[in-house]
C-alpha cells in the first residue's frame, strides 16, 4: 500500500513539474512576442507545447507567431523567386515545409496559400530542368564527377523526374567502367575484374561488364600443379599426407584467378595425351610436367622432420589430509560439532606426448624457371595431463604442508582441479595432423599472397 501511495505522489509531482515548465516556457513566449521576437516566441511556445500538448495559451501563442514565421519564409521564397535565384528559392520552400511539419508535430496546423504550392512546382521545375541539362551535358563532356552530383540532387529532388535516375548510375558507372578497360588492355586481369565487379554490384548487365568479367578469368587464370612432396623423414606417409593437407589449404584459398591441379589431375591430362614418364612426379622432369599440364608455375616440396614423442606415465604418491565432524559437548553442556583432520594419501599423475613437423615447400615459374618462393615452416605442439586420484572423499581432500594440513583457499582448489582434471593424452599422431593443418595453412596464405602479384 505504501509503494503506490509513494507512486502516485511521484506522479502528482512529475506532472507538476511538466506543468510548471510548460507554464514558464509560455511566459517566457508571451515576453519575446511582445518585445516583436517571433520567432524566438514561436520557439519557445514550441517548448511548451512539447512539455504539455494541452496546454491552450501555448496552443494560441504557437499558432500565432508561427504562422508570422512562416509568412516571413514565405516571403524570402518570393523574393528569391522573383529574382531568378531558382537554387535558394527551391530550398527555401523545402525549409517552409519542414517548419510546417515540425509545428505539427505538437499539434499546430500552420497554413501555406496554394498559389504558393503552384509557384513552387514551377521554379522546382525550372531548376530541375536546368540541373538535367548541366548534368547531360556533363555527361558527354566525361566529366562524370560533376554530372553524379548533379543528377544525386535530382534524385534528392524528385526521384522520378524523367531518367535522372538512370543518368545518375552512368556517371557512377561509366568511370569504374572505363577504368576496367584500361586495367583488361594494360593485361591486369585482378584489377579490372575488381572494377566490373563493382560496376554490376551497382547495376547489373551494364555494357558488357558480365562478358569483360568472364574475360578477366579466362586470360588471367593462373594454373598451379601441387606435385607430390617428397618424405625425408623416418616416418612412413608424410610425404602423401602434406600433399593431401596443402591440396586441401590451396583449395579454400579465395582467388577466382587460381585454378589447381593435382596429381589425379595430371595423370588424367597425361593419360589424355598418351604420355608415358618414367619417375613421373621427380623434380628433374616437374617443368617438363608443367609445361605438358598448362601449368605456370609448380608447387614442390619436402617433409624435412616429422617426429611424435609420448612419454611415460609418472605417478607420484602425496600425503594429503582428510577432514571428518566430531561431535563435542562444550562447557555448558551444548552439543557441537568440530572439524578434525587425519592424514591420509592420494596419487599424482603426469604424461605429455609432443609431435614437431617441419616441411619446405617451392613455388617455381615455369615460364621463366625462375624460383617464385622458396620457405620452411617448422611447428611444434605439446599436450600435457596433470591430474589426482584419491580412492576417498575428495570433497573433504586437503593438501598436506609438511606434516600438517594446508587449508590455503588457492592451493585447496589446485587440488581440487587436479582430481577434475582431464586424465586422457591426446595421441601423438592426432598433434602432428594438426601440425600438418597449420602448415599447409600457411603455404596456402603465402600462394595467395604470391597471387596478387602473379596476376595484378
Amino acid at each position: 500500500m505504501k509503494n503506490w501511495l509513494y507512486l502516485i505522489a511521484v506522479a502528482i509531482l512529475l506532472s507538476t513539474q511538466a506543468c510548471q515548465n510548460s507554464k514558464h516556457y509560455t511566459k517566457l513566449a508571451q515576453k519575446q512576442e511582445a518585445a516583436g521576437l517571433n520567432k524566438e516566441a514561436s520557439e519557445s511556445y514550441y517548448t511548451a507545447l512539447w512539455k504539455k500538448r494541452a496546454n491552450i495559451d501555448a496552443q494560441i501563442g504557437m499558432k500565432k507567431t508561427g504562422q508570422t514565421v512562416l509568412n516571413g519564409m514565405l516571403s524570402e521564397f518570393s523574393q528569391k523567386s522573383s529574382f531568378g535565384n531558382k537554387k535558394d528559392a527551391v530550398y527555401t520552400f523545402i525549409s517552409v515545409r519542414e517548419y510546417q511539419s515540425k509545428i505539427r508535430g505538437v499539434g499546430v496546423e500552420l497554413q501555406i496559400p496554394d498559389f504558393y504550392l503552384g509557384d513552387f512546382d514551377k521554379v522546382k521545375k525550372t531548376y530541375l530542368t536546368e540541373l538535367y541539362e548541366q548534368g547531360t551535358k556533363l555527361l558527354e563532356e566525361n566529366k562524370f564527377t560533376d554530372a553524379e552530383v548533379n543528377f544525386n540532387e535530382i534524385g534528392r529532388l524528385d526521384p522520378n523526374f524523367k531518367d535522372a535516375g538512370d543518368l545518375k548510375d552512368i556517371a557512377y558507372l561509366e568511370p569504374i567502367y572505363q577504368k576496367g578497360i584500361a586495367e583488361f588492355e594494360a593485361k591486369h586481369y585482378r584489377a579490372a575484374y575488381g572494377s566490373f565487379i563493382k560496376v554490376e554490384e551497382r547495376k547489373l548487365g551494364y555494357k558488357e561488364s558480365a562478358d569483360l568479367k568472364k574475360k578477366c578469368i579466362d586470360k588471367g587464370k593462373y594454373t598451379v600443379a601441387l606435385l607430390p612432396f617428397t618424405n625425408g623423414t623416418n616416418m612412413q606417409g608424410s610425404d602423401t599426407k602434406a600433399t593431401a593437407y596443402i591440396l586441401n589449404a590451396l583449395t579454400q584459398i579465395n582467388d577466382p584467378f587460381l585454378h589447381v591441379i593435382d596429381r589425379e589431375n595430371l595423370n588424367n591430362i597425361l593419360a589424355e595425351q598418351r604420355i608415358q614418364m618414367s619417375g613421373i612426379f621427380s623434380e628433374s622432369n616437374a617443368v617438363e610436367i608443367g609445361k605438358i599440364s598448362g601449368a605456370k608455375a609448380l608447387i614442390t616440396g619436402t617433409v624435412l622432420n616429422h617426429t611424435v614423442q609420448s612419454g611415460q606415465i609418472r605417478k607420484v604418491t602425496r600425503n594429503g589430509f582428510e577432514s571428518y565432524q566430531v561431535k563435542k559437548v562444550n562447557a555448558e553442556g551444548k552439543t557441537f560439532y568440530d572439524t578434525e583432520y587425519k592424514p591420509t594419501q592420494f596419487d599424482e599423475y603426469y604424461n605429455y606426448a609432443e609431435s614437431n613437423v617441419s616441411i619446405q615447400y617451392k613455388m617455381t615459374s615455369i615460364e621463366t624457371a625462375s624460383l617464385i618462393k622458396n620457405d620452411i615452416f617448422t611447428e611444434k605442439k605439446k599436450d600435457e595431463v596433470i591430474y589426482a586420484i584419491y580412492g576417498g572423499n575428495t570433497n573433504n581432500l586437503f593438501p598436506a604442508s609438511g606434516n600438517v594440513v594446508n587449508t590455503n583457499f588457492r592451493d585447496r582448489n589446485t587440488l581440487k582441479d587436479m582430481l577434475s582434471a582431464r586424465r586422457n593424452l591426446r595421441d601423438g599422431n592426432d598433434l602432428a595432423n594438426d601440425l600438418y593443418i597449420e602448415i599447409a595453412k600457411k603455404i596456402a596464405d603465402n600462394v595467395k599472397t604470391q597471387m596478387q602479384t602473379l596476376v595484378p
